[in-house]
Protein backbone atom coordinates (compact mmCIF):
# COMPACT_ATOMS: atom_id res chain seq x y z
CA UNK A 1 0.00 0.00 0.00
CA UNK A 2 1.18 3.55 -0.79
CA UNK A 3 0.75 6.37 1.71
CA UNK A 4 -1.13 9.35 0.26
CA UNK A 5 -0.24 12.75 1.72
CA UNK A 6 -3.31 14.93 2.32
CA UNK A 7 -1.56 18.13 1.30
CA UNK A 8 -3.50 21.22 0.10
CA UNK A 9 -2.54 22.58 -3.36
CA UNK A 10 0.05 25.34 -3.17
CA UNK A 11 -1.24 28.71 -4.44
CA UNK A 12 0.27 30.24 -7.56
CA UNK A 13 1.41 33.86 -7.36
CA UNK A 14 1.61 36.41 -10.18
CA UNK A 15 3.37 39.78 -10.47
CA UNK A 16 1.52 42.72 -12.04
CA UNK A 17 3.21 45.20 -14.42
CA UNK A 18 3.35 47.69 -11.51
CA UNK A 19 5.40 45.22 -9.36
CA UNK A 20 2.64 44.02 -7.04
CA UNK A 21 2.23 40.33 -6.10
CA UNK A 22 -1.25 38.73 -6.19
CA UNK A 23 -2.41 35.17 -5.65
CA UNK A 24 -4.32 33.36 -8.36
CA UNK A 25 -7.45 33.50 -6.20
CA UNK A 26 -7.19 37.27 -5.60
CA UNK A 27 -9.85 39.46 -7.17
CA UNK A 28 -7.19 41.87 -8.44
CA UNK A 29 -5.24 39.11 -10.20
CA UNK A 30 -5.48 39.27 -14.02
CA UNK A 31 -2.83 36.90 -15.42
CA UNK A 32 -4.40 36.87 -18.89
CA UNK A 33 -3.41 40.49 -19.54
CA UNK A 34 -0.07 41.62 -20.93
CA UNK A 35 2.75 42.31 -18.50
CA UNK A 36 1.73 39.74 -15.86
CA UNK A 37 4.21 37.00 -14.97
CA UNK A 38 4.41 34.10 -12.52
CA UNK A 39 6.82 34.00 -9.59
CA UNK A 40 8.47 30.96 -7.96
CA UNK A 41 7.84 31.86 -4.33
CA UNK A 42 7.08 34.74 -2.04
CA UNK A 43 10.66 34.61 -0.76
CA UNK A 44 11.96 35.52 -4.21
CA UNK A 45 9.36 38.31 -4.34
CA UNK A 46 10.84 39.75 -1.15
CA UNK A 47 14.36 39.40 -2.52
CA UNK A 48 13.37 41.23 -5.73
CA UNK A 49 11.62 43.90 -3.56
CA UNK A 50 8.12 43.40 -5.02
CA UNK A 51 5.12 44.77 -3.13
CA UNK A 52 2.81 42.18 -1.56
CA UNK A 53 -0.97 42.38 -1.78
CA UNK A 54 -2.56 42.80 1.65
CA UNK A 55 -5.68 40.84 0.69
CA UNK A 56 -4.18 37.62 -0.57
CA UNK A 57 -0.47 37.52 0.40
CA UNK A 58 0.81 36.71 3.92
CA UNK A 59 2.90 39.24 5.81
CA UNK A 60 6.71 39.29 5.64
CA UNK A 61 7.08 37.76 9.13
CA UNK A 62 4.83 34.84 8.21
CA UNK A 63 6.85 34.28 5.02
CA UNK A 64 10.07 34.14 7.07
CA UNK A 65 8.55 31.62 9.49
CA UNK A 66 7.34 29.41 6.62
CA UNK A 67 10.76 29.58 5.00
CA UNK A 68 12.45 28.54 8.25
CA UNK A 69 10.10 25.57 8.63
CA UNK A 70 10.62 24.45 5.04
CA UNK A 71 14.39 24.67 5.41
CA UNK A 72 14.34 22.59 8.59
CA UNK A 73 12.08 19.96 6.96
CA UNK A 74 14.34 19.72 3.90
CA UNK A 75 17.44 19.27 6.01
CA UNK A 76 15.81 16.62 8.19
CA UNK A 77 14.87 14.56 5.09
CA UNK A 78 18.40 14.88 3.68
CA UNK A 79 20.04 13.84 6.98
CA UNK A 80 18.18 10.54 7.47
CA UNK A 81 20.41 8.03 9.35
CA UNK A 82 21.72 5.16 7.20
CA UNK A 83 22.49 3.12 10.26
CA UNK A 84 20.35 2.63 13.30
CA UNK A 85 23.18 3.39 15.68
CA UNK A 86 24.59 6.99 15.68
CA UNK A 87 27.01 8.59 17.99
CA UNK A 88 26.13 11.40 20.36
CA UNK A 89 28.70 13.66 18.70
CA UNK A 90 27.02 13.45 15.27
CA UNK A 91 23.66 14.36 16.84
CA UNK A 92 25.17 17.37 18.52
CA UNK A 93 26.82 18.59 15.31
CA UNK A 94 23.54 18.21 13.34
CA UNK A 95 21.63 20.13 16.00
CA UNK A 96 24.16 22.94 16.05
CA UNK A 97 24.15 23.12 12.24
CA UNK A 98 20.34 23.35 12.08
CA UNK A 99 20.33 25.99 14.80
CA UNK A 100 22.97 28.02 12.98
CA UNK A 101 21.02 27.82 9.68
CA UNK A 102 17.84 28.92 11.45
CA UNK A 103 19.68 31.83 13.04
CA UNK A 104 21.10 32.88 9.68
CA UNK A 105 17.68 32.87 7.98
CA UNK A 106 16.19 34.80 10.91
CA UNK A 107 18.97 37.37 10.71
CA UNK A 108 18.42 37.81 6.99
CA UNK A 109 14.68 38.33 7.51
CA UNK A 110 15.35 40.85 10.29
CA UNK A 111 17.77 42.77 8.06
CA UNK A 112 15.17 42.98 5.27
CA UNK A 113 12.49 44.18 7.69
CA UNK A 114 14.80 46.88 9.08
CA UNK A 115 15.69 47.99 5.54
CA UNK A 116 12.01 48.27 4.57
CA UNK A 117 11.29 50.24 7.74
CA UNK A 118 14.17 52.61 7.06
CA UNK A 119 12.95 53.14 3.49
CA UNK A 120 9.41 53.82 4.68
CA UNK A 121 10.51 56.16 7.47
CA UNK A 122 11.45 59.14 5.26
CA UNK A 123 8.12 58.87 3.45
CA UNK A 124 6.25 58.90 6.76
CA UNK A 125 8.39 61.81 7.95
CA UNK A 126 7.56 63.74 4.77
CA UNK A 127 3.85 63.06 5.27
CA UNK A 128 4.11 64.26 8.86
CA UNK A 129 5.93 67.42 7.77
CA UNK A 130 3.33 68.19 5.10
CA UNK A 131 0.51 67.66 7.61
CA UNK A 132 2.23 69.96 10.10
CA UNK A 133 2.71 72.62 7.42
CA UNK A 134 -0.96 72.38 6.41
CA UNK A 135 -2.04 72.72 10.03
CA UNK A 136 0.24 75.73 10.47
CA UNK A 137 -1.06 77.42 7.32
CA UNK A 138 -4.69 76.76 8.29
CA UNK A 139 -4.03 78.13 11.76
CA UNK A 140 -2.29 81.22 10.36
CA UNK A 141 -5.09 81.81 7.82
CA UNK A 142 -7.69 81.55 10.58
CA UNK A 143 -5.66 84.06 12.64
CA UNK A 144 -5.43 86.46 9.72
CA UNK A 145 -9.16 86.17 9.08
CA UNK A 146 -9.84 86.97 12.72
CA UNK A 147 -7.38 89.88 12.76
CA UNK A 148 -8.66 91.43 9.51
CA UNK A 149 -11.74 93.65 9.81
CA UNK A 150 -14.86 92.36 8.00
CA UNK A 151 -15.04 93.63 4.43
CA UNK A 152 -18.33 95.27 3.59
CA UNK A 153 -19.90 94.25 0.32
CA UNK A 154 -20.41 97.07 -2.13
CA UNK A 155 -24.08 97.64 -2.77
CA UNK A 156 -25.32 99.72 -5.65
CA UNK A 157 -28.74 101.32 -5.83
CA UNK A 158 -30.73 100.84 -9.02
CA UNK A 159 -33.20 103.62 -9.64
CA UNK A 160 -36.81 103.01 -10.62
CA UNK A 161 -37.45 102.41 -14.30
CA UNK A 162 -34.03 100.92 -14.99
CA UNK A 163 -33.55 100.39 -18.73
CA UNK A 164 -35.76 103.30 -19.87
CA UNK A 165 -33.45 106.12 -18.68
CA UNK A 166 -32.28 108.32 -21.54
CA UNK A 167 -31.05 111.82 -22.31
CA UNK A 168 -30.96 112.63 -26.03
CA UNK A 169 -30.84 115.80 -28.07
CA UNK A 170 -31.12 116.76 -31.76
CA UNK A 171 -29.55 120.09 -32.65
CA UNK A 172 -28.44 121.93 -35.77
CA UNK A 173 -24.99 123.40 -35.54
CA UNK A 174 -21.54 123.83 -37.01
CA UNK A 175 -18.78 121.42 -36.06
CA UNK A 176 -15.37 123.10 -35.81
CA UNK A 177 -12.08 121.16 -35.53
CA UNK A 178 -9.68 121.91 -32.67
CA UNK A 179 -7.30 124.83 -33.14
CA UNK A 180 -3.68 125.18 -32.13
CA UNK A 181 -3.10 124.00 -28.57
CA UNK A 182 -6.64 122.54 -28.35
CA UNK A 183 -7.67 118.88 -28.21
CA UNK A 184 -11.47 118.86 -28.54
CA UNK A 185 -13.93 119.83 -31.26
CA UNK A 186 -16.53 122.54 -30.74
CA UNK A 187 -20.17 122.77 -31.76
CA UNK A 188 -21.60 126.24 -32.40
CA UNK A 189 -25.42 126.42 -32.28
CA UNK A 190 -27.50 128.90 -34.35
CA UNK A 191 -27.92 131.39 -31.45
CA UNK A 192 -24.15 131.45 -30.83
CA UNK A 193 -24.06 129.01 -27.88
CA UNK A 194 -20.86 127.00 -27.98
CA UNK A 195 -20.64 123.42 -26.65
CA UNK A 196 -17.75 121.02 -26.45
CA UNK A 197 -18.18 118.18 -28.98
CA UNK A 198 -17.13 114.64 -28.10
CA UNK A 199 -17.76 111.37 -29.94
CA UNK A 200 -19.27 108.05 -28.86
CA UNK A 201 -16.57 105.83 -30.41
CA UNK A 202 -13.22 106.04 -32.15
CA UNK A 203 -14.79 105.49 -35.59
CA UNK A 204 -16.76 108.75 -35.49
CA UNK A 205 -13.69 110.55 -34.12
CA UNK A 206 -11.62 109.25 -37.05
CA UNK A 207 -14.27 110.46 -39.52
CA UNK A 208 -14.28 113.89 -37.90
CA UNK A 209 -10.49 114.14 -38.34
CA UNK A 210 -10.26 112.64 -41.83
CA UNK A 211 -13.60 113.38 -43.55
CA UNK A 212 -14.23 117.07 -44.24
CA UNK A 213 -17.88 116.27 -45.00
CA UNK A 214 -18.56 115.91 -41.27
CA UNK A 215 -17.36 119.43 -40.53
CA UNK A 216 -19.57 122.42 -41.08
CA UNK A 217 -23.35 122.84 -40.79
CA UNK A 218 -25.23 119.60 -39.98
CA UNK A 219 -27.92 118.10 -37.78
CA UNK A 220 -26.36 116.21 -34.88
CA UNK A 221 -27.83 113.69 -32.44
CA UNK A 222 -26.07 113.08 -29.13
CA UNK A 223 -26.06 112.81 -25.36
CA UNK A 224 -26.01 116.19 -23.59
CA UNK A 225 -24.13 116.91 -20.35
CA UNK A 226 -24.64 119.68 -17.80
CA UNK A 227 -22.38 121.28 -15.26
CA UNK A 228 -23.47 123.88 -12.69
CA UNK A 229 -27.00 123.77 -14.15
CA UNK A 230 -25.74 124.73 -17.64
CA UNK A 231 -25.14 122.80 -20.85
CA UNK A 232 -21.44 122.20 -21.45
CA UNK A 233 -21.04 119.42 -24.02
CA UNK A 234 -22.70 117.06 -26.48
CA UNK A 235 -21.48 113.52 -27.18
CA UNK A 236 -22.22 112.98 -30.89
CA UNK A 237 -23.58 109.57 -31.94
CA UNK A 238 -24.98 110.40 -35.44
CA UNK A 239 -25.45 113.22 -37.93
CA UNK A 240 -27.98 114.11 -40.64
CA UNK A 241 -29.88 110.97 -41.70
CA UNK A 242 -33.54 111.21 -40.66
CA UNK A 243 -33.05 114.35 -38.58
CA UNK A 244 -34.84 116.39 -37.50
CA UNK A 245 -37.48 114.05 -36.12
CA UNK A 246 -39.41 116.98 -34.67
CA UNK A 247 -42.36 117.62 -37.04
CA UNK A 248 -41.80 121.39 -36.78
CA UNK A 249 -38.17 121.02 -37.73
CA UNK A 250 -36.95 122.35 -34.41
CA UNK A 251 -34.21 121.02 -32.17
CA UNK A 252 -35.40 118.68 -29.41
CA UNK A 253 -34.21 117.86 -25.87
CA UNK A 254 -35.73 114.78 -24.24
CA UNK A 255 -34.94 113.33 -20.79
CA UNK A 256 -36.34 110.15 -19.23
CA UNK A 257 -35.39 109.55 -15.61
CA UNK A 258 -36.34 109.83 -11.94
CA UNK A 259 -37.49 113.15 -10.51
CA UNK A 260 -35.74 113.82 -7.19
CA UNK A 261 -36.27 116.03 -4.14
CA UNK A 262 -33.44 118.26 -5.35
CA UNK A 263 -35.69 119.39 -8.23
CA UNK A 264 -33.71 117.68 -10.97
CA UNK A 265 -34.16 114.66 -13.20
CA UNK A 266 -31.57 111.88 -12.70
CA UNK A 267 -30.75 109.75 -15.73
CA UNK A 268 -29.03 106.45 -14.86
CA UNK A 269 -27.12 104.24 -17.28
CA UNK A 270 -28.91 100.97 -17.94
CA UNK A 271 -27.84 97.86 -15.99
CA UNK A 272 -28.65 95.86 -19.12
CA UNK A 273 -25.23 96.87 -20.50
CA UNK A 274 -22.36 94.54 -19.66
CA UNK A 275 -19.77 97.25 -18.98
CA UNK A 276 -22.16 99.04 -16.61
CA UNK A 277 -22.74 95.84 -14.62
CA UNK A 278 -19.00 95.17 -14.43
CA UNK A 279 -18.17 98.68 -13.18
CA UNK A 280 -21.07 98.55 -10.70
CA UNK A 281 -19.82 95.27 -9.20
CA UNK A 282 -16.24 96.53 -8.95
CA UNK A 283 -16.88 100.04 -7.63
CA UNK A 284 -20.43 99.88 -6.28
CA UNK A 285 -21.26 102.92 -8.41
CA UNK A 286 -23.62 103.34 -11.37
CA UNK A 287 -22.95 106.37 -13.55
CA UNK A 288 -25.73 108.97 -13.35
CA UNK A 289 -26.35 112.31 -15.03
CA UNK A 290 -28.41 115.12 -13.50
CA UNK A 291 -30.30 117.78 -15.45
CA UNK A 292 -31.92 120.92 -14.05
CA UNK A 293 -34.51 123.25 -15.56
CA UNK A 294 -35.23 126.94 -15.02
CA UNK A 295 -38.98 126.48 -14.51
CA UNK A 296 -39.04 123.25 -12.48
CA UNK A 297 -40.56 125.00 -9.42
CA UNK A 298 -43.76 125.81 -11.33
CA UNK A 299 -44.24 122.18 -12.38
CA UNK A 300 -43.69 120.93 -8.83
CA UNK A 301 -46.12 123.55 -7.48
CA UNK A 302 -48.79 122.42 -9.95
CA UNK A 303 -48.24 118.80 -8.77
CA UNK A 304 -47.01 117.59 -12.14
CA UNK A 305 -43.73 116.19 -10.84
CA UNK A 306 -43.44 113.92 -7.75
CA UNK A 307 -40.20 112.75 -6.26
CA UNK A 308 -39.28 109.08 -6.79
CA UNK A 309 -41.25 108.57 -10.01
CA UNK A 310 -40.08 108.26 -13.62
CA UNK A 311 -41.03 110.92 -16.17
CA UNK A 312 -40.25 111.82 -19.74
CA UNK A 313 -39.55 115.55 -19.89
CA UNK A 314 -39.59 117.47 -23.19
CA UNK A 315 -37.59 120.70 -23.02
CA UNK A 316 -36.68 123.79 -25.00
CA UNK A 317 -33.25 125.34 -24.96
CA UNK A 318 -32.74 128.99 -24.07
CA UNK A 319 -29.07 129.69 -24.53
CA UNK A 320 -27.18 127.26 -22.31
CA UNK A 321 -30.16 126.45 -20.00
CA UNK A 322 -33.27 124.29 -20.47
CA UNK A 323 -36.96 124.98 -19.91
CA UNK A 324 -39.66 122.29 -19.39
CA UNK A 325 -42.37 122.31 -22.04
CA UNK A 326 -44.14 119.00 -21.43
CA UNK A 327 -44.12 116.23 -18.80
CA UNK A 328 -45.18 112.67 -19.68
CA UNK A 329 -45.63 110.21 -16.75
CA UNK A 330 -43.55 107.18 -17.66
CA UNK A 331 -43.67 104.91 -14.58
CA UNK A 332 -45.97 106.57 -12.08
CA UNK A 333 -49.71 106.76 -11.30
CA UNK A 334 -51.88 109.55 -12.71
CA UNK A 335 -52.91 110.64 -9.20
CA UNK A 336 -50.38 110.83 -6.40
CA UNK A 337 -51.15 108.07 -3.83
CA UNK A 338 -52.21 109.21 -0.35
CA UNK A 339 -50.97 107.19 2.66
CA UNK A 340 -53.69 105.22 4.46
CA UNK A 341 -54.66 105.99 8.07
CA UNK A 342 -55.90 102.48 8.98
CA UNK A 343 -52.75 101.78 10.99
CA UNK A 344 -53.24 104.92 13.10
CA UNK A 345 -52.72 104.16 16.78
CA UNK A 346 -54.67 105.95 19.49
CA UNK A 347 -57.68 108.16 18.78
CA UNK A 348 -59.17 108.19 15.31
CA UNK A 349 -58.72 111.45 13.35
CA UNK A 350 -61.72 113.81 13.47
CA UNK A 351 -63.66 114.07 10.20
CA UNK A 352 -66.12 116.92 9.79
CA UNK A 353 -68.01 115.22 6.97
CA UNK A 354 -69.15 112.33 9.19
CA UNK A 355 -72.23 113.34 11.23
CA UNK A 356 -72.62 111.83 14.70
CA UNK A 357 -75.46 109.31 15.09
CA UNK A 358 -77.68 109.57 18.19
CA UNK A 359 -79.38 106.38 19.31
CA UNK A 360 -81.86 105.65 22.12
CA UNK A 361 -82.80 109.29 22.72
Amino acid sequence: MTNKNDSSPTPIYYVSPTGKVHAQTCRYCQPDKDGWKTIDSLQTALEQEYQLCRLCCPSEEEIVKLQVKSDSQDKSTEEKPTTKVSSDKNQETSETFSESSQDKTKDKAKDKLTKNKEENQPVNNKEKQTKEKKNKTNFSSEKNQKDKPPVEKKRYKILAGNGCHQAIAEVRGMLIPPGEGEKSFHLILPDGTQLEATFKNSRILWLAHNKPELLGDHWFRGYPKMKDNKLVSLQIIAWDGTMPTNPRGEESWEFTGVWTLQKNITVQRSMMLEDVRKIAKETGFIKKFKYTFINSFDWVKNKKLWAGYVYKVLCKRKGDVLEIKKVIPYACPRIKPVPKTNNFKGKKPFNKNIKPSFHNK
